[in-house]
């Protein structure tokens, strides 16, 4: 199970919104699978998928301001890896 965490995004950021989820909870996504796009003050970006898999949980709903470091969703990893 792989942890999808909201990255440190600059010096100052310590939280960031939620903005749109890109995925779904039983969607299979591969490495690069943009998941969420997220919003701070100054920047906004997306995080993509680090490993291939199903995501099997979505912890922060869009709308909701989280922590950077926050554990934002779950991917069940491909046994092929």
């Amino acid at each position: 199970m792989a942890d999808v965490k909201i990255p440190k995004m600059g010096m100052s950021t310590v939280e960031v919104d939620v903005m749109k989820w890109r995925v779904a909870a039983g969607d299979k996504v591969s490495v690069g699978t943009p998941l969420v796009e997220i919003e701070s003050e100054k920047a906004a970006m997306e995080i993509e998928a680090e490993v291939a898999g199903t995501v099997t949980e979505i912890l922060v709903p869009e709308g909701e301001t989280t922590k950077v470091g926050t554990v934002v969703c779950r991917i069940n990893e491909d046994a092929q890896q």
